[in-house]
């Protein structure tokens, strides 16, 4: 509902002559400076009604709405109070919130802007900034929980503060089953509140619900009961009180304090006040750290950032006394009011009016990083609602949590909901799991995984990433994973050894099987002149990067060569350089890249194999070998790292067959003129003779011409447009084989 405009709620406010409203403002007054919000709020309203036009009064009456958390009218207030000369930065921030809280959202943004201006210091303008973008980010992200629903002991009362220890929920309620008679509180005009318990179940039942024995309940508050994980000892907040009666501040406020007790053989001992309590201001909301060495609380202390601030102590242990209070910090706290403390593990749980919601009071959760905290984040939706969303707890495992919230509508009746943590509709569930290799538990990448039904019927697929994870659909009914390596062995988990999670994802147990093991290979050789199978090759393979060879051998009379290379591991990317070796022929190398998906055979040149060309003259080298181009730096004829490891291959074709000479043919591309190619042709073809003689080879078995732009393979000619890999083409340097007595089988079957 939007704020109604501002025309008529001033016209509420004009300046009439005054009339008994006057007695009613001061009579209001004196209940509002003490604290009696709940009754002052009708007196200010009859005031208004009788025609007072105060704006200090109006805000006063907004106050009262604020503190009580009854936001529509605090709205229906502070429209008046904000639009007026007399407005304060406070004021605008307030109408600013309960703008947000309604769905207002570019209206709250105007006014967060000039509370920003009045307040550049303040955390809360920039916090709070572009709150349209910023709600609708924390909605559309993945909450805690997908799902709240109310406890199932909610009434018309509040219930609030839970807190849940080995199947107990501790709470705090004004419900009307008391051991003693309680005061009404002037604040609200309600009862105040006494500590409860009940037993709740892994589906947020709770039953049997008690108040608190022991003494804990008096005639004054008591809430945000805790009990330290050991059982050891119990925190929880009451209202100031010494010998039964109220200890107030020199402002005549009855602050909040923690008491202690701690476990005997009869049941909690003897009360004391925790150290730093203060009649001055409060000292509530304990929460503390499973180790028990770190106590929260929120105060309004001096000191903080403004408004109720987080706090913590620490101690060494048990007995040991608590060291001074420490805030927790700008990443924590704000300008505003954070409140009800919450450990689990190493996260810090709180609620908080000063950092983005989604309204009023909203969940937030902090990383504990040693004496610091990490960057606040909403706990999202529906955890957090444009209501008040305060004192969340989760039991010891973190599954089950609940929190409190007046989202039920009715002013002093908060209830109690339930949540469960990480849960997801059952349509959006997953099975999520790894497989690991059984020898060194490293993750199995790229491995298929199949669910099966008891039927053994394949009801869903996938395939584990490279952390050896894979995630899969929930299935409606029971199956079993199965993974198997082709080629290599198999394992399974059983429907029987599956937990299946009922709120969340299910994480399954890790698989483990060998994913370790030989690779059969294979290399089929033939002639290139005669297409005949070729036998007597010498094949070796090394690991490209690391030089380290994997295996050799020599093919049969069927031009086949079978091994094994050892050790490979599934899922690996590996990169193989292949040689293959005979006299008379030209060696060639090659490389060998594929991923390991499988322990069946590899053909390592594919299916039809590759062949060797017998070493004829007028073969070209480079193309026989295949040979990468022999590369140059723009207009250099320098040898380059990469040129050189190909030059290497010729040397070595040359050392191993003596008798054998070459003439050295250069070319470039058409682009720049013929005398300029010609002359830079020439210095490559005469660089990459001088790296061979270099090598060991005789320079009387290497001759060398430059060609230039004189033997185009393509239409790239002077003039006509071409790409970069067509002018490549262009750019190659031949080895053509002028001479090899006795060197090849070939020659002397007669062919030239």
């Amino acid at each position: 509902m939007r704020a109604r405009p501002f025309s008529i709620i001033l016209c509420l406010l004009l300046p009439w002559a005054a009339f008994p409203q006057d007695g009613l403002l001061r009579q209001a007054d004196r209940l509002y400076a003490d604290y009696s919000y709940h009754e002052a709020i009708e007196l200010y309203e009859q005031a208004f009604r009788k025609d007072a036009s105060s704006i200090e009064h109006a805000r006063r009456l907004a106050d009262c709405y604020w503190t009580l958390r009854d936001a529509a009218n605090a709205e229906r207030w502070y429209a008046v109070v904000a639009a007026s000369s007399e407005a304060t930065g406070e004021d605008m921030y307030r109408y600013a919130e309960l703008l947000r809280t309604s769905g207002q959202y570019a209206d709250s943004d105007i006014w967060l802007k000039r509370f920003g201006k009045l307040a550049p210091d303040d955390s809360r303008a920039r916090l709070k900034e572009n709150s349209v973008e910023q709600v609708a980010a924390i909605m559309e992200k993945e909450g805690i929980s997908h799902k709240v629903d109310p406890v199932n002991i909610n009434g018309a009362y509040s219930e609030i503060s839970p807190f849940i220890k080995d199947r107990t929920l501790y709470f705090a309620s004004n419900r009307p089953e008391k051991l003693s008679v309680k005061h009404v509180q002037s604040l609200n005009g309600m009862p105040f509140l006494d500590l409860f318990q009940g037993r709740v179940d892994k589906d947020g039942n709770v039953e049997n619900v008690v108040p608190m024995a022991d003494g804990i309940n008096t005639s004054f508050h008591e809430s945000n009961a805790i009990i330290s994980a050991d059982g050891r000892e119990l925190y929880f907040t009451r209202n100031n009180v010494n010998a039964g009666r109220s200890v107030t501040s020199k402002d005549g406020v009855n602050n909040l304090q923690i008491i202690v007790r701690e476990r005997t053989a009869e049941g909690w001992g003897r009360e004391r006040p925790f150290a730093y309590n203060n009649p001055a201001y409060s000292v509530g909301h304990p929460a503390m750290t499973p180790d028990g060495r770190r106590l929260y609380f929120a105060t309004d202390k001096p000191g903080g950032l403004g408004g109720k601030d987080i706090w913590y102590c620490d101690r060494e242990g048990l007995g040991t006394p608590w060291s001074e209070p420490v805030n927790a910090g700008p990443e924590v706290n704000t300008e505003g009011d954070e409140l009800f403390p919450f450990v689990h593990g190493n996260t810090l749980f709180f609620a908080s009016d000063g950092h983005l919601g989604l309204g009023g009071l909203d969940l937030f959760q902090s990383a504990i990083r040693g004496n610091g905290h990490g960057i606040s984040e909403n706990v999202g939706a529906p955890v957090n609602s444009a209501a008040d969303d305060f004192g969340l707890c989760l039991d010891e495992q973190g599954g089950l949590g609940m929190f409190s919230s007046d989202r039920g509508g009715a002013l002093g009746a908060e209830n109690l909901y339930f949540f469960h943590m990480h849960s997801k509709p059952e349509e959006k569930r997953k099975w999520a799991g790894r497989v690991l290799d059984i020898a060194d538990g490293k993750p199995v990448p790229f491995l298929p995984v199949r669910l099966l039904n008891r039927e053994r019927k394949e009801i869903a697929r996938t395939t584990t990433s490279e952390q050896g994870t894979y995630e899969v659909q929930a299935p409606s009914e029971a199956a079993s994973v199965s993974i198997s390596v082709s080629g290599g062995p198999q394992a399974e988990l059983e429907y029987d050894e599956i937990t299946i999670a009922p709120y969340s994802d299910t994480e399954l147990p890790d698989i483990y099987l060998n994913s370790v093991m030989d690779l059969p290979v294979n290399a089929i050789i033939r002639d290139a002149a005669t297409d005949e199978w070729l036998a007597g090759v010498d094949v070796s393979i090394r690991n490209k990067h690391t030089g380290t060879l994997l295996f050799t051998g020599t093919t049969d009379a069927m031009g086949i060569t079978r091994g094994q290379i050892p050790y490979q591991r599934y899922g690996d990317d590996v990169s193989y350089e292949v040689k293959f070796t005979k006299p008379g022929y030209l060696s060639r190398t090659v490389d060998v890249d594929f991923r390991v998906l499988m322990f069946l055979e590899q053909a390592l040149m594919g299916p039809e194999g590759t062949s060797l060309s017998p070493v004829t003259t007028g073969l070209d080298m480079a193309k026989a070998m295949n040979l990468r181009p022999i590369y140059f730096d723009y207009r250099e004829a320098k040898i380059r790292p990469d040129a050189a490891i190909e030059l290497d291959q010729v040397a070595e074709m040359m050392l191993a067959n003596p008798s054998l000479t070459i003439d050295l043919r250069s070319h470039t591309d058409s682009r720049a003129s013929t005398a300029y190619n010609d002359a830079l042709s020439q210095r490559r073809a005469e660089s990459s003779r001088q790296y061979l003689i270099g090598k060991g080879i005789s320079q009387g078995r290497i001759t060398c011409k430059g060609y230039g732009e004189r033997q185009l393979v393509n239409r790239c000619a002077d003039g006509v447009e071409c790409s970069e890999e067509e002018h490549q083409m262009n750019r190659r340097t031949e080895f053509i084989i002028t001479s090899c007595t006795g060197c090849t089988p070939s020659t002397a079957a007669g062919r030239p």
